[in-house]
């Protein structure tokens, strides 16, 4: 048995993420998305999914890196948020990180996001794989356990260490449709050899607009992402590749 689930990343960052994940959905093939909570657009976002997208599994996606601002206060989490801000990116966090600071960052984005949602989240990742940092993903790994939500395994090594941590996941992470990855053909390519189980497939569909422009390196390519994810011929090709598309629920 073949299934997949296909998590959109980044839901909330703009208008036009939110936009392009919910066209990919509704016309596409993404089962999945995960709300970045700390941005302005996570609610409006939240409440579009709820109104017009109710079988698109919402989930955390967990934010220690960006340059933004934690959702605990900043005086909280020093060694998160140097001077009140995250660092920018995953190869920028220190090598040591307090994990109390941590599990009390991701307390306040899942409160950030039950409060916003009225429910708690679907599953789990993080953002530029934060959650493979040595003192972030031990945490990471707890609150899952803790509160019985299935997360994103990045890597085979920390499938493993989930799992034995009590945490489900999808058997196989594939994150390569992105970048010069992110076409029709690849994603085509990528279906035909889907190995048996459940895998993941990472996508960062949008619509680019000021905002992400502005924010992001990562823009015009979110919307050759959301066209190839709407392709179709992809639900005939499921079809007879035998492949299920399922969300995160369902593991």
């Amino acid at each position: 048995m073949r299934r997949l689930i296909v998590n959109a990343d980044d839901f909330g960052r703009t208008p036009g993420v939110n936009a392009g994940t919910l066209e990919a959905h509704r016309r596409g093939i993404v089962t999945a998305a995960t709300v970045m909570v700390l941005e302005a657009a996570a609610e409006e976002g939240i409440r579009e999914a709820a109104a017009g997208a109710p079988k698109l599994d919402l989930g955390l996606h967990l934010v220690l890196t960006g340059g933004g601002r934690p959702a605990s206060q900043a005086s909280s989490v020093p060694t998160l948020a140097p001077g009140g801000r995250f660092v920018r990116n995953a190869e920028a966090l220190p090598t040591r990180i307090d994990r109390e600071e941590v599990r009390r960052e991701i307390a306040a984005q899942l409160d950030r996001f039950s409060l916003l949602a009225g429910r708690p989240p679907s599953h789990l990742d993080s953002h530029h794989h934060a959650a493979l940092h040595p003192d972030v993903e031990p945490v990471f790994a707890a609150v899952a356990r803790e509160r019985g939500l299935p997360a994103r395994a990045a890597s085979g090594a920390a499938r493993e260490r989930l799992r034995k941590s009590g945490v489900r996941t999808a058997d196989v992470f594939l994150d390569g449709f992105h970048g010069d990855g992110a076409t029709a053909r690849n994603l085509r390519a990528i279906l035909q050899t889907l190995p048996e189980g459940t895998s993941e497939l990472m996508c960062h569909p949008g619509f680019p607009d000021a905002a992400l422009r502005r924010g992001s390196t990562y823009s015009e390519e979110r919307a050759r992402e959301a066209e190839a994810l709407c392709d179709p011929d992809l639900p005939r090709l499921l079809g007879r590749l035998g492949i299920a598309l399922v969300g995160y629920t369902a593991l």
